[in-house]
């Protein structure tokens, strides 16, 4: 028997998609495979591993990381959810966001470049750059 929350997580997936317009769905007219999910996609995971680098950074001392560092994690998480509530809503802003979120996943990856030896903040810096990169297609597509 499935469990109510896959069955639950699976119809609001699902709804998610029916309710995203058709051009958010499709891929750009250059052919590149970049598509709009694919992006939110890209903000989501940035969202997650900046809110999981910052916990980190918290609980690693031994780091000595400034608590900047931490402020410009959770700023980027937050732009990230942002710009990716933007596209699924199709806001005719949401460019204007992807411009934002792709310079501070710039800078957050800058920043957690710094910590080379450190595993979490390594996957972070990559992360925000793909999303980074994502952000900026999209801003110049649109």
């Amino acid at each position: 028997m499935r469990d109510r929350r896959e069955l639950l997580a699976g119809l609001t997936l699902a709804g998610a998609a029916a309710a995203m317009p058709a051009a958010a769905q499709a891929p750009p007219p250059n052919g590149d495979g970049m598509s709009m999910d694919d992006c939110v996609a890209l903000c989501i995971a940035s969202h997650r591993s900046c809110l999981t680098s910052a916990r980190h950074v918290m609980g690693q001392p031994q780091l000595r990381a400034p608590a900047q560092l931490v402020a410009l994690l959770q700023d980027c998480a937050e732009l990230c959810q942002t710009t990716a509530n933007s596209m699924l809503r199709g806001a005719p802003t949401h460019t204007l966001l992807c411009r934002a979120c792709a310079d501070l996943c710039e800078a957050c990856a800058q920043a957690c470049d710094a910590f080379k030896n450190d595993a979490v903040l390594t996957r972070c810096a990559a992360t925000c750059r793909e999303c980074g990169a994502a952000c900026r297609h999209m801003a110049m597509e649109m």
